[in-house]
């Protein structure tokens, strides 16, 4: 059987498999990995037949890809991310009873192939491809470098012990890897894809390869959760009762509750609810704004309009002794804006706050650049109608909001291309 196509992992009782499955449940592996030793333990148990065995009304399979026919996300020799995803893609479109939902538990930089595979479905013509996309109802992500700084030397780390050379010009493609992390945070926000994301807490090869940082995807409501194990072992639960386990069973029986039409997404209702429940915080009595979730996403990505980075902004309009205080400033509210990406009521204040900030700025401050207004006068009109108002409306008697803060979004709408300091 060809290494990338789907295998049926059958229950230990063979008799048990359902002849019509509610959810297929795909694990995939990583970089260096393969379809079987990746998901098994000291003891030789192979965590996939756990999970068939757990979920008869389910079935379970493991695909991959050789490692070694990957060249990197760049034009070059061998096969790319990219190709990988579609290949992925391919081979799963050839089941034979296809469920009508479909659920991905991904390892390591196999959770990119998963992106990749998901915004391959979306944008082909292809039927089959659409249609596969549209079955999907959540992804796991184990141990999988998503962003960050740290990225470079994660894939160093990985491709040094044990893959191919060939895969060090995936270390040059960090910016391809960034706007996929962007379309994939947007698409499960239309979608309604559940994200679950685990991250080790223990070292391999002497560092550790993702952290909480790199391993959080940064999808709204979505908290990455910690595991005591290094790279190789946290997707090797030792037993049934190992936490992670227990977490990817209880995000499978989520998805079997909930009722399914058609190519087994939410209906409607469903899914409108859900959403409603999350940027609500899942607060009983909470006034949902639906239009909260659609900030985010709008606000977390770089606007189409003005690609400039903020210090050139910043220096076309006669302030470059504020670049060093701006970028400080927006990385600050970039990481506590992450931090607290998996609690939505701390999220709908942010939303909340940025929403206010672009506003008054784009209503007053805007105005005077167009005019012509001298630095002070642009300064003056920060001060009075954006910085001393959002102060008083966004505080509370429990949380105050300090000038630092709304500069702090300030600097980040404008690093996004939300808002301009120039007539460009």
């Amino acid at each position: 059987m060809a290494e990338e196509a789907p295998t049926l992992v059958t229950p230990t009782d063979s008799a048990a498999l359902s002849d019509n499955p509610e959810l297929d449940i795909i694990f995939l592996h990583g970089l260096a990995g393969d379809r079987f030793s990746t998901w098994t333990n000291a003891a030789e148990e192979l965590w996939p037949r756990l999970i068939a065995d757990t979920f008869t009304n389910c079935r379970v399979y493991t695909c991959g890809f050789k490692s070694s026919r990957t060249a990197g996300i760049k034009a070059g020799d061998g096969t790319s991310i990219m190709d990988l995803g579609s290949l992925v893609a391919d081979g799963l479109i050839c089941r034979e009873t296809p469920a009508p939902k479909t659920l991905f538990i991904c390892h390591s930089l196999g959770g990119l192939v998963i992106k990749q595979m998901l915004r391959k479905c979306g944008d082909s013509a292809d039927s089959d491809f659409n249609e596969l996309g549209r079955s999907c109802v959540g992804v796991a992500f184990l141990a999988t470098p998503h962003q960050g700084s740290k990225f470079a030397s994660t894939l160093n780390t990985i491709l040094s012990n044990g893959a191919s050379k060939q895969l060090s010009q995936l270390t040059d493609s960090e910016e391809e890897l960034i706007s996929l992390n962007e379309y994939f945070r947007a698409h499960v926000g239309r979608k309604n894809i559940a994200v679950k994301s685990f991250y080790e807490t223990e070292k391999t090869w002497g560092v550790q390869i993702v952290d909480k940082v790199s391993g959080n995807p940064g999808v709204y409501g979505s908290d990455p959760i910690p595991v005591e194990a290094d790279h190789i072992g946290i997707c090797k639960p030792e037993t049934s009762d190992a936490p992670v386990h227990r977490s990817i069973c209880k995000f499978i029986r989520d998805h079997l509750a909930k009722k399914t039409t058609g190519a087994g997404g939410p209906t409607g209702d469903e899914e409108n609810k859900s959403l409603e429940d999350a940027i609500a915080g899942g607060e009983a009595g909470s006034s949902p704004h639906l239009d909260l979730l659609s900030d985010f996403e709008i606000f977390t990505q770089m606007s189409e309009d003005d690609r400039r980075d903020l210090e050139t902004k910043l220096s076309v309009a006669d302030r470059n002794y504020l670049v060093r205080t701006a970028k400080r400033k927006k990385e600050r509210f970039h990481m506590d804006l992450r931090r607290h990406v998996g609690q939505p009521s701390a999220v709908a204040r942010y939303v909340k706050l940025m929403a206010d900030v672009e506003s008054r700025f784009n209503r007053h401050v805007a105005r005077v650049i167009a005019d012509g207004g001298e630095l002070s006068d642009v300064d003056c009109a920060i001060q009075n109608y954006v910085l001393d108002p959002c102060i008083e409306v966004h505080s509370t008697t429990d949380q105050a909001i300090s000038a630092n803060v709304v500069d702090g979004a300030l600097y980040y709408l404008a690093g996004n291309c939300h808002i301009a300091w120039d007539n460009d």
